[in-house]
């Protein structure tokens, strides 16, 4: 059994809770220009060619984003493995819907 100081433990969730709340506010930010890039092309009547490299950039990078918020995910499944192999296995840490899921339950749990 690993033995976790919960006070460094709390960092880390702190810091991972941080880290998806700022990939979704930047998912959020990002999708404007989506919105804004059509809204103008279609006020402008511009052909679809033209602002549709300008388009696929943006889309691209939200992608991006999205694909950065599942590797958050993931990382945040590794550290629930490692805590419930410690002595912290008990400590919710503010987890979303409270306790992190059993090791049954932890393949089909929605961390984030």
């Amino acid at each position: 059994m690993h033995r976790i100081q919960e006070t460094a433990a709390k960092v880390v969730a702190s810091d991972t809770q941080s880290s998806v709340g700022a990939i979704d506010q930047a998912v959020m930010s990002y999708s404007r220009p989506c919105a804004s890039i059509v809204e103008v092309s279609n006020a402008a009547d511009l052909p679809v060619t033209v602002v549709q490299p300008a388009l696929s950039k943006v889309a691209a990078g939200i992608a991006a984003l999205i694909d950065g918020r599942e590797h958050i995910a993931s990382a945040t499944r590794e550290l629930i493995k490692v805590q419930k192999d410690s002595t912290l296995r008990e400590t919710a840490f503010e987890c979303p819907g409270g306790l992190p899921a059993t090791s049954g339950q932890l393949a089909t749990a929605e961390l984030v």
